[in-house]
């Protein structure tokens, strides 16, 4: 008989299954509970991203934003809207419950990494530092957003877990533009300074309504930014003028710039890159015509433009590009003394240029707001 050595084993056995029971259920915990906080983790990132990009958008001025007339960078705005968004009730929401809590900082983000982080404001920027908003939402216990709730792990004494994410969210002058960001005339940096104050990155607005002290016409509306033509060198000379320009294809024909009307440049054309963008000598009297009718006078598809400006547009051939420029296309008149009437404009409700990045002079032109973080 062996009966007492067969209990011990059973008894052995359950003590193991026991054991075995207590390592599955601990197993269980961690898959569900890690999983859990993973999902809740993508979606405070999610919450942050879209805060900081829209905290982004409203560093310069913009019509949405309320502050059109706002100096630059716009960052009391900025902050505002970011804040206000991450913790809307319409918006954001992390394990079914909305953000009650966040914390909103801005200042600048450098391109090139060095340093790497944001940098407090006040702070003087270089050439490659970037305005920016920066996004911080816990889940941790710390705040109103409470913890990340724990479900099996409660068996372990695990009651809640924390998470956070962080997003920043920069928002620059072009140093590139891509495929169909750009509008065919490069204009003057000559030009482009009489018309721009470089001190506060807005354009020069005029003092008086009608005709204005050194402009014959056209009538100016007081306040307003400065109405102005731009033709070609042998009718308004080097500094009043632009050119026609066919970006990276040297191309004289006015039927083939006639499609880069609507269709932009067909490749990025960047500050400072080699050959630069090309510029057509002559007049091209036909396309004053088009312009026109895709001016705000016309059907208005080409009333809002980012263009090149150069140093030089009387020169044909290739010219490197110094910046890029955001204008108002009112309407264009061909003729004797053919002109594309304009006005600067930095208003991101219609100068943020499509496909571009990098960092550039500020001309009014925007890139999109973008995570750097």
């Amino acid at each position: 008989m062996r009966t007492g050595s067969r209990k011990k084993e059973r008894g052995a056995v359950a003590v193991m299954v026991a054991l075995m029971l207590i390592v599955l259920l601990g197993i269980a915990a961690l898959a569900v509970d890690i999983g859990n906080l993973m999902v809740a983790r993508n979606e405070l990132q999610n919450a942050a991203d879209a805060a900081a990009m829209a905290g982004a958008g409203c560093l310069k001025p913009r019509t949405e934003c309320g502050n059109s007339t706002a100096g630059q960078p716009d960052f009391t705005t900025a902050q505002a809207t970011a804040s206000t968004f991450s913790t809307s009730s319409s918006t954001n929401q992390v394990q079914g419950a909305y953000v009650k809590a966040s914390t909103v900082s801005t200042g600048y983000w450098n391109a090139t990494g060095t340093p790497y982080g944001i940098e407090a404001l006040p702070f003087t920027p270089g050439t490659s530092d970037m305005p920016a908003v920066q996004v911080t939402i816990l889940k941790d216990g710390s705040n109103a957003n409470g913890s990340v709730a724990a479900f099996l792990g409660r068996v372990f004494g695990v009651r809640a877990l924390k998470a956070s994410a962080v997003a920043t969210a920069v928002l620059s002058s072009p140093g590139s533009v891509g495929p169909h960001g750009l509008f065919p005339i490069a204009m003057s940096k000559c030009l482009y300074d009489n018309y721009w104050n470089s001190t506060t990155n807005t354009p020069k607005n005029a003092p008086n309504n009608g005709v204005v002290a050194g402009i014959s016409w056209p009538n100016q509306v007081a306040g307003q930014p400065y109405i102005f033509q731009i033709g070609s060198s042998y009718h308004y000379g080097t500094c009043n003028s632009g050119q026609w320009t066919t970006f990276s294809v040297s191309n004289q024909s006015a039927s083939y710039l006639n499609g880069l009307l609507t269709s932009g440049n067909p490749t990025t054309l960047s500050i400072g890159s080699s050959p630069g963008t090309w510029m057509q000598s002559g007049t091209e009297n036909s396309l004053f015509n088009a312009t026109s009718a895709c001016s705000a006078a016309g059907n208005g598809q080409c009333a809002w433009a980012t263009v090149a400006v150069v140093s030089d547009p009387s020169a044909s051939g290739f010219q490197p590009v110094v910046a890029f420029a955001c204008l108002h296309i009112l309407d264009a008149a061909k003729g004797k003394d053919p002109y594309v009437l304009v006005q600067m404009s930095n208003d991101m409700s219609h100068c943020e240029t499509i496909a571009s990045g990098g960092v550039g002079p500020n001309y009014g032109a925007y890139t999109p707001p973008r995570l750097v973080q």
